[in-house]
């Protein structure tokens, strides 16, 4: 990837919505040549999928980051799945070091115990970190039967233009424009490209950073960090309860890697850092998905 396959990918992470007209007019390139650099991503898997779903605040959902470790005796793939297959995961990776990250979604205090339990208890996990994260929780709307009408063919196709739209689901094009820009803008309802880094060429890795809360704060870090590295940073997990976050960062080379760390650990406000090496990764359905399925059914149980 170069350094607008990178901006495309954040772009479309944020709203894969963006056609390829805008995204042209972004970057001063052909629609053309937009569309090959994403379908090149597309096939080289760096974009996995595509997926919407209502925001946390939608559906009154918390995240948490969890870090188990492992002690090797069993196939990664085979323990992300087991992982990923309670209801409350979203995403699931393997990294360096017999370290699983996940991420996970939970709406009450007994869904939280229920799935730091389920942790503790998958053959081959020696110890469990589960961190309740601050995450932008969006905003919330009501939704109306023609919102989710849109909505309804775009489960399938979060990147169906608004002709097809309009097509499936019976409304005018002005007004299936009018309803998409409502969502957006909204932030009720979240279109996002799936992104699998690493896919390609590009190294992922988890960058664990600590700081004294007494001389710092994590937005002062977090903003260092994604203007150091606006094309290479691609997310920060932020604990709740304690002074640590993990940055998801992309490079092309474990020099990179070193390099990153190495300038993390030389900013004044941070105490520690240390890398997680990225291997596989997988995304499962989510609350916040689910949800929305279950209300469009609601509203339209015989189509």
């Amino acid at each position: 990837m170069d350094e607008l396959d990178m901006k495309i990918l954040g772009d479309l992470g944020s709203n894969c919505r963006l056609s390829y007209q805008e995204l042209s007019r972004r970057y001063g390139i052909s629609a053309n040549a937009i569309r090959r650099r994403v379908l090149n991503l597309e096939e080289s898997g760096e974009i996995g999928g595509y997926s919407l779903m209502l925001s946390p605040a939608m559906v009154g959902v918390n995240r948490i980051l969890g870090l188990l470790t492992a002690d090797g005796s069993r196939d990664e793939v085979e323990v992300m799945d087991e992982i990923g297959s309670h209801s409350g995961v979203i995403a699931s990776a393997s990294y360096s070091n017999g370290i699983y990250a996940l991420v996970g979604e939970y709406t009450s205090p007994e869904e939280l115990l229920d799935l730091s339990s389920y942790f503790r208890k998958i053959e081959s996990i020696e110890k469990t970190e589960v961190h309740q994260t601050i995450v932008p929780l969006g905003t919330q709307m009501e939704l109306t039967r023609m919102h989710l009408r849109v909505l309804k063919p775009l489960l399938l196709g979060p990147r169906l233009s608004v002709v097809e739209v309009s097509k499936k689901s019976g409304l005018t094009a002005r007004r299936v424009r009018r309803l998409l820009n409502q969502l957006e803008e909204s932030g009720a309802v979240r279109f996002q490209a799936l992104l699998k880094l690493g896919a390609a060429n590009s190294i992922p890795f988890l960058a664990r950073v600590t700081w004294d809360e007494r001389t710092a704060n994590y937005q002062e870090i977090l903003d260092w960090i994604a203007k150091t590295y606006p094309l290479s940073h691609w997310e920060t997990f932020v604990s709740a309860i304690e002074p640590v976050l993990y940055s998801l960062i992309a490079v092309e080379s474990l020099i990179e890697v070193n390099d990153v760390t190495s300038a993390l650990r030389k900013y004044e406000k941070i105490q520690s850092v240390k890398a997680l090496i990225s291997k596989y990764h997988k995304f499962y359905p989510s609350i916040t998905r689910q949800k929305l399925v279950e209300m469009i059914e609601e509203a339209y149980p015989d189509e």
